[in-house]
């Protein structure tokens, strides 16, 4: 057996474990196997889930606001160091993801933000012009 087959095979622990199996798997029906498998294990979650889209919507529009803005974020570094505890907390500043930015702006305002923006075309009034092209034609003739 293929080493990559048997790894899609490995039941995943962790949503992570299971998004990467499935990332990495090119066969869509052992894909839907791996994610049914996963659900079967986790149905608490998949419950919460259920029960929960307004709350899951909610956390995941602030996460794409939080992605599309930029913003710092507070990191804890634990190390241990002559059996002592040290912790060093650093404030890491996040640049804005202009994918999120993007994807933000087009679905919250699609008639101002869109990659096929559709403008009324003005049309010139030529009457005049053609005029004096007709009567041109004419003195030459």
């Amino acid at each position: 057996m293929d080493p990559q087959e048997e790894k899609s095979d490995i039941s995943p622990g962790t949503v992570g474990d299971m998004l990467r199996a499935v990332m990495r798997e090119p066969n869509a029906g052992k894909r839907k196997k791996i994610m049914k498998n996963f659900s079967a294990r986790h149905a608490d979650a998949a419950d919460f889930i259920a029960q929960n889209e307004a709350l899951i919507n909610a956390e995941a529009e602030a996460a794409l606001i939080g992605a599309a803005v930029g913003g710092t974020v507070t990191e804890k570094e634990i190390s241990y160091k002559g059996g002592r505890k040290h912790v060093v907390m650093r404030e890491k500043r996040n640049a804005p993801n202009m994918a999120a930015l993007s994807l933000f702006l087009k679905n919250r305002m699609p008639d101002r933000y869109t990659d096929k923006p559709q403008t009324e075309t003005e049309v010139e009034d030529l009457s005049e012009l053609e005029e004096d092209i007709r009567n041109a034609e004419d003195k030459k003739s």
